[in-house]
């Protein structure tokens, strides 16, 4: 087993990150991790560019997937799938798609509260990533509509807010059985944040393979909660920054060290289940 440390969970500039592809693989070289896995919010576009530079790096295929479940966000982190098994590739174009409209329906919403804000410009922030609330917020900050990127979020665009629109949700159900038929495996991203710890047990039950537990959100008391939960209920753990390119102490990329083992638990993992699965046939 491979000793050092690693990062399950970061973004890059293909969902809301500031950074590319490259300059995160630079960055997990430079930080000493052994392995990493980049998991862009509904898009797999970083995932060949990060391969084609990660050298001694291990580079992880992961995704974050945005699922409702009891009128909760739930964030599905999927790791080790087939980037390119078409079901899960075609679905993920398709809520790209839907995040693109929802960017429109949102900036009209701004528009219609007296901000002059274009979809272009939007779109220039976002460049290459799949459109986002926060490319929204930094493309108000870069028209001066409001100071900073924590106003555009606290006046506009967060829950409740006027310019809140709702996402256009994953099935939790059907995203763990889509990640499971690109053979991967699925993780509840930062339950802490969702504060309903009843949902982890309701998707165990539905398939889930794991809960992050470490992350940069997570208090020490959270990350020892989760690992009992994690405990409880036979799930793997994961850990990562959430690292995305921002000026945030707290989500530093490989901030988290998280150790080699958790992702060795999760090849084990995979394993046994391609074995029962050879068994059955």
């Amino acid at each position: 087993m491979s000793t050092g440390y690693i990062d399950l969970h970061c973004h890059t500039h293909f969902s809301d990150g500031q950074a590319s592809p490259e300059e995160t693989v630079a960055l997990a070289k430079e930080r000493e991790l052994v392995a990493l896995a980049i998991t862009d919010h509904d898009s797999f576009d970083a995932i060949d560019p990060a391969l084609a530079v990660a050298g001694d790096l291990e580079l992880i295929t992961g995704i974050e997937l945005s699922c409702n479940h009891v009128d909760r966000d739930v964030h599905m982190l999927a790791y080790f799938v087939d980037h390119k098994y078409p079901p899960l590739a075609e679905k993920v174009r398709f809520y790209q798609d839907e995040r693109l409209k929802r960017g429109i329906k949102i900036v009209e919403k701004l528009n219609e509260l007296g901000l002059d804000l274009r979809l272009d410009t939007v779109k220039r922030v976002a460049g290459d990533g799949a459109i986002g609330r926060v490319h929204v917020a930094d493309a108000m900050v870069s028209e001066e509509l409001v100071h900073t990127f924590d106003e555009a979020f606290s006046r506009y665009l967060g829950y409740h807010a006027p310019a809140y629109v709702p996402k256009t949700h994953f099935d939790p159900v059907e995203a763990i059985n889509l990640v499971h038929d690109a053979g991967g495996i699925s993780v509840m991203a930062h339950p802490g944040t969702v504060r309903q710890d009843n949902i982890i047990e309701e998707l165990a039950e539905m398939g889930l393979d794991g809960i992050e537990v470490y992350h940069s959100k997570h208090t020490p008391g959270q990350v020892r909660h989760y690992k009992r939960i994690a405990e409880k209920h036979h799930l793997l753990i994961s850990g990562g920054s959430d690292w995305h390119g921002r000026n945030d102490p707290k989500a530093e990329l490989a901030n988290q060290k998280v150790p080699y083992a958790v992702l060795q638990m999760m090849k084990d993992h995979i394993a046994t289940r391609t074995s029962r699965a050879k068994e059955l046939k």
